[in-house]
């Protein structure tokens, strides 16, 4: 990013409210649709603004749409690189004015890229997806509380498994309609599930959380996923090493898809034997095989893209 090119407007979020940061303006705003608004007024009044905030759990969601709805662009920052940035240069304290000037000082000395705007469709589907997380959580504690609670209570614990079971399967009927009706998404989807080992679950996950995947590079993407093995050395010593970070769910599905494409998939079974045969444990391999597999699909993804533009 050309810094002379753009405005930098660092807002660090809060669960009501906004702590707007600029170069020569420091301003609070509500986090609600009236705060909203007003920062549109005020970045209007700004040549080429571009808005860097950190990702809070949700709390950012609504401010994005309105930033995307009115083309602004925006970047949004993981919070871990940025509380990093302030331990390094010795600042502990932590208000919202301090961490809106750090955000502020963050983008100024990082090569920044706008984010990607989802589409409606996406949008929608990462909250159906997200609530089916939350309902799939629900049901496991509850499937646990059966194999571990008196008698007396099960009829209870029964009639609420077949109740979160059921609104999960409703979350999913959703899910299959919302894509359905749109063509794009509905080629990605029969693409993706046409993949030995690649369910609706893994499918809706990757269209959802990791839509930018046709717009990145292999090795950006294989990093957006947490899936790229970080070095671990030091002069003689030479640590083992180990993936961390990235999407935590597209992670999770992008395992149980490799398990199994390792049972069933023509490619990654014969793939995953070898490297157990060459002495890696089998989980490592799972990890090698989550990585070609993901590699896999955003070739199938950016061949599909190509075709359709020709």
């Amino acid at each position: 990013m050309n810094e002379k090119k753009h405005t930098l407007i660092a807002i660090d979020i809060a669960k009501e409210t906004l702590q707007v940061q600029s170069e020569s303006h420091s301003y609070g705003l509500s986090n609600n649709n009236a705060g909203h608004k007003q920062l549109l007024k005020e970045l209007s009044k700004l040549d080429r603004p571009f808005v860097v905030c950190e990702a809070t759990g949700g709390y950012e969601r609504a401010l994005l749409a309105t930033l995307h709805e009115a083309e602004v662009a925006v970047c949004l920052i993981n919070p871990a690189r940025v509380r990093a940035f302030a331990t390094s240069d010795g600042i502990r304290a932590k208000t919202d004015k301090i961490d809106a000037k750090v955000l502020l000082r963050f983008a100024q000395q990082k090569n920044l890229k706008a984010m990607v705007a989802p589409t409606k469709q996406q949008q929608q589907m990462t909250a159906l997806l997200d609530r089916r997380h939350h309902l799939s959580e629900q049901l496991g504690r509850e499937k646990n509380r059966l194999q571990n609670s008196s008698k007396i209570i099960h009829r209870s614990i029964q009639r609420m498994i077949r109740f979160v079971e059921k609104q999960i399967e409703g979350i999913d009927q959703q899910l299959r309609k919302l894509i359905n009706e749109h063509d794009l998404l509905r080629a990605q989807a029969q693409l993706l599930t046409s993949v030995k080992g690649v369910g609706e679950v893994t499918t809706w996950t990757l269209l959802a959380y990791l839509s930018e995947m046709t717009h990145l590079n292999r090795n950006r993407m294989v990093a957006l996923a947490g899936l790229a093995p970080y070095n671990r050395d030091s002069g003689k010593s030479h640590a083992k090493r180990s993936i961390k970070g990235g999407r935590a769910k597209v992670r999770k599905c992008l395992y149980m898809a490799a398990r199994t494409a390792a049972q069933h998939n023509p490619v990654i079974r014969p793939y995953v034997q070898r490297l157990v045969d060459r002495g890696m444990p089998y989980k490592c391999a799972l990890v090698a095989a989550m990585r070609k597999l993901l590699i896999h699909l955003q070739s199938l993804l950016k061949k599909q893209q190509l075709a359709l533009a020709s």
